[in-house]
C-alpha cells in the first residue's frame, strides 16, 4: 500500500541516518528536500563562529538566493532562524517582509520559498531554504511534510557532525602516539617525555600537538630537534 508522503518521509529519514560523513548527510539532506517538497533549489545555511553561512546549495542559483539573504541581512531562512519555524513565502513580488533580497531572488528565477528551521525548539542552528519557480509552490500540507523533515535533517546533521568529531579525536590520538613512538625511538626517551618534547615542539613550531605529531611522523628518520 502507498503511504504516499509518510512513505516518502520515511525512506528520507532512513537514507540520512545511514550516511556515513557530513559532506554525505549534506548533499542527502539537499536531495531528499527537492524530492519531498517538489522545489527547484534547496540551500543550507548553518551558524558559523556564531554567524550564519552558506554552507552548501543543490545549485548555483539556490547558492546565490540564499547568499542574497546575508549580503541583505533579511530573508526567509534567517528567519526562520530566529524564530525556530517554517516561514512560507507564497510569492517573492508580493510579499512586503524583505524588499531587498526580493529582486535578486526574483531575477534568479524563483518565485516561492520554504524555508525550514534546523536545530531543536530551544535553539536554530541554521535553515533549510527550498526555492520553486513557482507561485505558491509550498501549500499547507507541504510546508507541515518540510517541517517534519526538517527534524530529521537536524538530528541526522548532528549525529554526523558528532561521529565526525568522534573519528577526528581517534585520528589525532593515533597520530599522537605514533610520533611519541617515534620520538622514543630517535632520543632513547620513555613515553612521558616524548609526550613532553612532542608537546614543547608543537608549541614552539605553533601548531597544534596533532599537527606536529604529523609533521614527525611524516619527517621519520629526519631528526626533529
Amino acid at each position: 500500500m502507498d503511504l504516499g508522503p509518510t512513505s516518502e518521509l520515511a525512506d528520507a529519514a532512513a537514507g540520512l541516518y545511514g550516511e556515513p560523513d557530513v559532506p554525505s548527510t549534506v548533499r542527502s539532506v539537499l536531495d531528499y528536500a527537492l524530492t519531498l517538497t517538489g522545489g527547484d533549489g534547496v540551500a543550507v545555511m548553518l551558524r558559523q563562529g556564531g554567524r550564519p553561512a552558506v554552507l552548501s546549495a543543490s545549485s548555483p542559483a539556490a547558492e546565490r538566493a540564499d547568499r542574497a539573504q546575508l549580503s541583505c541581512a533579511e530573508g526567509p531562512g534567517l528567519q526562520a532562524m530566529s524564530e525556530r519555524d517554517a516561514v512560507v513565502v507564497d510569492d517573492v513580488d508580493d510579499d512586503p517582509r524583505w524588499r531587498g533580497w526580493s529582486r535578486p531572488v526574483r531575477e534568479l528565477g524563483f518565485r516561492s520559498v520554504l524555508s525550514l528551521s534546523l536545530g531543536t525548539t530551544r535553539s536554530s542552528v541554521g535553515a533549510l531554504s527550498v526555492y520553486s519557480a513557482k507561485v505558491g509552490a509550498f501549500d499547507g500540507e507541504r510546508a507541515e511534510l518540510g517541517r517534519c523533515y526538517a527534524q530529521h535533517a537536524s538530528v541526522a546533521l548532528a549525529s554526523a557532525r558528532h561521529t565526525s568529531g568522534l573519528r577526528r579525536a581517534m585520528d589525532e590520538r593515533h597520530a599522537i602516539g605514533q610520533a611519541q613512538g617515534v620520538l622514543m625511538e630517535r632520543h632513547g626517551i620513555d613515553a612521558a617525555q616524548a609526550f613532553a618534547l612532542l608537546r614543547s615542539s608543537a608549541r614552539d613550531h605553533g601548531v597544534k600537538l596533532s599537527e606536529r605529531a604529523e609533521q614527525i611522523i611524516a619527517s621519520r628518520p629526519a631528526d626533529v630537534g
